[in-house]
């Protein structure tokens, strides 16, 4: 596998970016099932085994795909409990330790972790180690890991759109990413013109562009091996998208509740439970994310502004006929989404 096959890579996604304006997106096809099924990735060392590290393990444990799983956290009790429940194999609370043999390293953490912990371990990884992560901003953590990186590792930043509002290994589950999407985010410079995006091929070297297509790949096999559907995004397009479907809607609930006065809650039902759940989330991990997409965020914030004072001028001057339409529009939007789709 050679520098061409980067090339290649690249202009599928120049293709897609001609298509999808602003949006450079395209799905990995599933590897073969003969190279699925004798997939197996040795040394796994997970920093961060909670809800998504602890189900990576889970996963992977259960169907064979590992060798060893080493966890890394902050608590004992935590390694422990994530032990029994066959997550990891073993504990650590010494990252730089853990990672020595590892051949590949994930990192699980919340995304105002993830950067320091890459730049601690990064110098003790052994040569040729994949290092990846699950953050759900990608920009910054790509270019500062990228950029942090030694000649002979390689970093893929990855993103699995799975969970819930809790945190924990006790909620981590082996088939938590069944049906579930994932987006792979490389590394891109940009071009010019004629050359929206390309990939970017550490210092230039043939086998440095080899070692990162087998890590591109490698990572992108893991997660379809965890059932995940893999979809590669360029870090900023991946920030895009998220801020409008995931960060803006946690925003949304938390507002809606907080709008709230507290002595008409005890009246909320079912509507109210469902609108505003993930509202419930960890309020730290929640802040950094805002923290890490900001300018995105808020461009979303605005557009839900402007759709909310529409909705308000209608209901001030009785439009009712514009107000059906609107609500009509809504529901076509979220059941042609949503409707028999086990996999939202």
């Amino acid at each position: 596998m050679r520098t061409s096959k980067l090339k290649t890579l690249t202009k599928r996604i120049m293709i897609c970016n001609i298509y999808g304006l602003k949006i450079n997106i395209f799905i990995v096809h599933s590897l073969s099932l003969n190279n699925l099924l004798g997939m197996r990735f040795g040394t796994l060392c997970i920093i961060g085994p909670g809800l998504i590290g602890g189900s990576i393990g889970l996963g992977l444990k259960k169907k064979n795909l590992v060798k060893t799983v080493i966890g890394v956290g902050h608590k004992a009790s935590s390694l422990e409990k994530a032990v029994k429940m066959h997550a990891i194999d073993t504990g650590s609370l010494i990252p730089e330790k853990a990672v020595k043999d590892a051949d590949i390293v994930i990192l699980a953490t919340s995304v105002s972790q993830i950067v320091d912990s890459a730049k601690a371990i990064i110098p003790c990884m052994k040569s040729n180690a994949i290092l990846t992560d699950v953050g759900s901003t990608k920009k910054y953590i790509v270019e500062q890991i990228t950029n942090s990186l030694r000649n002979d590792i390689s970093f893929v930043g990855a993103h699995p759109i799975a969970g819930s509002e809790q945190r924990g290994i006790e909620f981590a589950t082996a088939d938590l990413f069944e049906g579930s999407a994932c987006i792979i985010t490389p590394f891109h410079e940009r071009g010019s013109e004629d050359e929206k995006v390309s990939l970017r091929e550490p210092k230039n070297s043939d086998v440095q562009s080899t070692n990162y297509m087998k890590a591109l790949e490698t990572v992108t096999s893991l997660w379809q091996l965890l059932g995940a559907k893999v979809k590669i995004l360029t870090p900023e397009a991946h920030d895009e998208i998220l801020a409008s479907v995931s960060h803006l809607p946690h925003v949304t609930a938390s507002c809606l509740i907080n709008a709230i006065r507290q002595d008409y809650l005890i009246y909320g039902a079912g509507g109210l439970k469902d609108t505003t759940r993930i509202a419930s989330g960890d309020p730290e991990l929640w802040r950094d994310i805002f923290k890490q997409n900001r300018e995105n965020v808020i461009k979303t914030i605005d557009r839900l502004i402007i759709e909310l004072n529409g909705f308000k001028d209608d209901l001030a001057n009785r439009n009712y006929d514009t107000i059906i339409e609107r609500l009509k529009k809504a529901k076509m939007s979220r059941d042609g989404l949503f409707q028999n789709n086990s996999a939202r």
